[in-house]
């Protein structure tokens, strides 16, 4: 599958939940998919949910998903 496909998918799916967040729970979700994303472990994998996210809920994400999440709460962030 296309990757540009794959990360818009994933976009998508994450803006429509932090949509329904307010400021606090974006910033403590952010501070917790750091050390996940930065761990020497992480890789930026399409579909294999091996990640989970200490507050997020109690769901495993794939890399992909994560580093889209990401993408929307700097985007949000900066708004």
């Amino acid at each position: 599958m296309d990757p540009e496909r794959i990360d818009f998918s994933y976009t998508v799916f994450w803006t429509r939940q932090v949509r329904g967040w307010d400021a606090a729970r974006r910033a403590a979700v952010r501070a917790a998919l750091h050390p996940v994303l930065t761990g020497q472990e992480f890789v930026n994998n399409a579909f294999s949910r091996q990640y989970t996210v200490p507050g997020l809920d109690d769901q495993a994400y794939a890399g992909a998903s994560l580093l889209a999440l990401e993408k929307v709460l700097a985007a949000f962030d900066s708004e």
